[in-house]
C-alpha cells in the first residue's frame, strides 16, 4: 500500500454538527453573514451559547463542547472552497477547532497510530492551525522514533508556530471573520476557545507608546496584558495553556525522528501585522496596528522564523510572488506544485524496532494529559 496523505486544515474550516447531525457552523457561510439557518434553525442570539466550550483547569479534553443545554457539538466534514484542488491528492481529517489544540494533536496521533498503512506510512499536510497540530502531536510521542514510524512527510502550510496578531483580534475586538454583524456575541464565545489562546503571539507584540515593547507582565499571553474591559471573559486557566503551547511549538521539527522529511511554506509579500501600542493603560478599541511586517496577512514570515529556530528555517520555503490569501495557500498554484513534488521525493527509512515503552498514550517531557489521572509521567 502506498503512503497515505492526510490534509489537516485551519482554523473554521471543519463544519460543526450538533448531536443530532445538524450544521450549527459553516466558516463559508457564516462570512457572509450570520441567518438562523447556520445555527441549525436557532436563533442569532443563541450563538454565543451554542458554540462556547468548557473546559477543566488544565485539562485538555472539554467537559462541553456546546454551553447549550442538552447539546453537544462535534466536527463533521471539512469545507471544501479553501482546498478543493490540495483535495485531489489528500484526504481531510476533520476535527474541532475551537479546543485545546494538544487534544486535537492526541487525537492525530491516535487516528495514525490505528489507521496507518501496512506497508506504508502517511503524508501529513497541516495548514495554518492544522500545522499546528501536527508539530503538537510529534512532541506527544514517548520515544522521538515514533512520529517517524507513522509519518514519512510533513508540510506546514502558512503554519502561525510563534502566533498571530489575528487570535489577539478575535479575543480582543471580537473578529467580523466570527461573524461580521455580531462582533460581541464572537468575542464572548472565543474567550472560552482555547486553541485562540494557543495561537496568541510568542513575541512581544504589545508596545508602549514611546516605541519600546511594554514590560512581559503586559505582553497578550499573561493576564497583566488584558487591561480594563479587555479583560472580561479572558481565562488565566488558557493563557497558562497558551504559554505551554509556546514552549512546545518552539523548535516545531526537533521531535519528527529520523525518519521523517519536513517543509514549511511561509508568504512574505503581504504586510502582516505584528504589534500594537498600549497607551495610558489601555489597548486599542479598534484593531488598529503600530506595525505590520512582511507574511502572508496572518502570519509574519520573520517572527515566525525567529521563533522556530535553525534547524526549523533551513526546511522553510518563502513562497515567491504574491501567493493566494492565507486562507487559501492550499489553492496556490506554486503551494500545490511544491507540495506535490515534496511527496514523491523518497522518504528516509525510520528506525526499525522500537524501544520498549509505557502502554499506548501520549506525552510531552514526561508531562501527560492532567486531565486523564490514569496517565503517569514517564521520562522524556
Amino acid at each position: 500500500m502506498a503512503d497515505r496523505t492526510l490534509l489537516i486544515p485551519g482554523t473554521q474550516a471543519t463544519s460543526l454538527v450538533d448531536q443530532h447531525g445538524t450544521v450549527v457552523y459553516n466558516a463559508v457561510r457564516v462570512s457572509l453573514g450570520l441567518q438562523s439557518d447556520e445555527l441549525g434553525g436557532r436563533p442569532p442570539g443563541a450563538w454565543r451559547r451554542l458554540l462556547s466550550v468548557r473546559h477543566r483547569v488544565g485539562g485538555w479534553k472539554p467537559i462541553r463542547t456546546s454551553l447549550e443545554p442538552g447539546t453537544e457539538i462535534v466536527p463533521h466534514s471539512v469545507v471544501g472552497t479553501p482546498y478543493d484542488r490540495m483535495l485531489s491528492f489528500a484526504r481531510a481529517w476533520p476535527y474541532d477547532w475551537r479546543l485545546d489544540i494538544r487534544y486535537n494533536a492526541q487525537l492525530l496521533l491516535e487516528h495514525l497510530r490505528a489507521n496507518k498503512p501496512a506497508d506504508g506510512r502517511f503524508n501529513l499536510i497541516g495548514h495554518s492551525q492544522g500545522g499546528l497540530v501536527i508539530v503538537m502531536a510529534s512532541k506527544l510521542t514517548f520515544d522521538i522514533h515514533e512520529f517517524s514510524r507513522l509519518v514519512a512527510r510533513v508540510v506546514l502550510v502558512g503554519s502561525p508556530l510563534a502566533g498571530t496578531m489575528r487570535a489577539a483580534e478575535a479575543l480582543l475586538w471580537g473578529s467580523e471573520g466570527l461573524g461580521a454583524d455580531h462582533a460581541a456575541a464572537a468575542r464572548e464565545m472565543a474567550l472560552t476557545w482555547p486553541a485562540l489562546y494557543q495561537m496568541l503571539p510568542a513575541w512581544k507584540a504589545v508596545r508602549r507608546r514611546d516605541g519600546d515593547a511594554a514590560p512581559d507582565g503586559q505582553q497578550l499571553l499573561e493576564l497583566g496584558g488584558w487591561p480594563g474591559a479587555f479583560g472580561d471573559g479572558v481565562q488565566a486557566d488558557l493563557l497558562l495553556r497558551a504559554r505551554a503551547s509556546a514552549a512546545l511549538l518552539h523548535g516545531p521539527f526537533a521531535r519528527l525522528g529520523s525518519g521523517t522529511m519536513a517543509m514549511a511554506l511561509l508568504g512574505k509579500w503581504q504586510l502582516t501585522p505584528v504589534e500594537v501600542t498600549r497607551a495610558g493603560g489601555a489597548l486599542p478599541t479598534d484593531p488598529v496596528y503600530a506595525r505590520r511586517e512582511q507574511g502572508d496577512d496572518l502570519v509574519p514570515y520573520r517572527s515566525t522564523l525567529e521563533w522556530g529556530g535553525a534547524p526549523y528555517a533551513e526546511r522553510v520555503v518563502a513562497l515567491t510572488g504574491t501567493p493566494e490569501a492565507h486562507a487559501f495557500l492550499c489553492n496556490d498554484p506554486e503551494v500545490l506544485d511544491l507540495t506535490r513534488r515534496f511527496l514523491r521525493a523518497e522518504a528516509p527509512a525510520p528506525p526499525t524496532a522500537p524501544p520498549a515503552r509505557a502502554p499506548e498514550s501520549s506525552y510531552h517531557g514526561g508531562v501527560p494529559d492532567p486531565a486523564d489521572p490514569a496517565r503517569e509521567p514517564v521520562p522524556a
